[in-house]
């Protein structure tokens, strides 16, 4: 065979595999917006294939409360100031039952005087989503206008945290908190934030893999990993939920052997506000995972 022929060949081979794949995202596209459109909420998808750059979206730039999920901005912000020499993750603050407040995590029902360090308490914010090591974190990085001004800082200028957890101004202060409780996002920027941290860019590439090692020990696990192929025996998904009765959400970064990808669900005035596993939203961001994995990875 001449080489001319076989460069012949190679060439229609490339522009017949990028017209599968081509095919392919508008197919998973089609699915999504079928899915999409038949949930009884509001729904926001953004999901980027990071060795390809295909990209699946569904009101991607919409904002949508964060719940939970804001504290991984948090988690951000104190490694910033640790790499900006201000706190260390030894530093330690002792827990007091004014500082209590009710939903997920531990500390709640822990006795006063608890001495924890901000290692200790980064781990339970992660990944017990507990609320009291939240605020207290908050606290410690200089309250939410800081925390939102290094989010800015990002160039990501739809997310915000809004106000503490439980925080009795929340619902009153402003038509923002109103709207959307402690935090605000949309399903773009949080994955913008997500490979911003899976590419090493947030605060430095050892704290970013420091965060991400994090987010892959959560508890909670009934959205996006739920119906993924064997988790952590044969992929990784580091993640952070967030949920509030009509709002379920959960943001992963999704290591497989194949290909790495980013998924961010938002779901929000839900009809289902059941706190039971098989809530359709949790069953919503699931199936869409699943979707998107085997589209993505093949």
């Amino acid at each position: 065979m001449e080489v001319g022929d076989r460069m012949n060949r190679l060439a229609v081979t490339t522009i017949l595999l990028s017209l599968l794949r081509i095919a392919s995202a508008q197919t998973l596209q089609a699915s999504i917006d079928t899915l999409a459109h038949g949930f009884d909420g509001e729904v926001g998808i953004y999901a980027v294939n990071l060795s390809s750059g295909d990209t699946v979206s569904y009101n991607a730039d919409t904002k949508f409360p964060t719940a939970s999920v804001i504290k991984i901005f948090v988690l951000a912000k104190l490694y910033h100031d640790v790499a900006e020499g201000r706190l260390s993750m030894k530093d330690e603050i002792v827990l007091r039952d004014s500082d209590k407040v009710p939903g997920s995590g531990i500390l709640l029902f822990m006795h006063d005087g608890l001495r924890l360090t901000l290692k200790d308490l980064s781990w339970l914010m992660i990944n017990m989503s507990d609320n009291v090591a939240a605020n207290l974190l908050t606290d410690e990085v200089g309250g939410v206008e800081k925390v939102t001004s290094y989010i800015s800082s990002l160039g990501l200028t739809s997310t915000k945290e809004l106000a503490r957890i439980f925080d009795k101004q929340v619902y009153a202060d402003s038509a923002e908190r109103k709207s959307y409780g402690i935090g605000v996002t949309t399903p773009r920027e949080s994955a913008t934030f997500l490979e911003m941290l899976y590419k090493g860019k947030i605060v430095d590439a050892k704290s970013s893999k420091e965060m991400l090692d994090l987010m892959k020990y959560q508890f909670y696990n009934t959205s996006i990993p739920r119906f993924l192929p064997t988790y952590r025996d044969t992929i990784e998904i580091a993640h952070k939920t967030g949920a509030l009765d009509a709002t379920r959400n959960d943001c992963a970064v999704i290591f497989t052997p194949r290909t790495d990808f980013i998924l961010c669900v938002f779901t929000t005035h839900n009809a289902d506000t059941r706190w039971i596993t098989d809530n359709s939203a949790e069953l919503f961001i699931a199936t869409v995972a699943k979707m998107v994995y085997k589209n993505f990875v093949r």
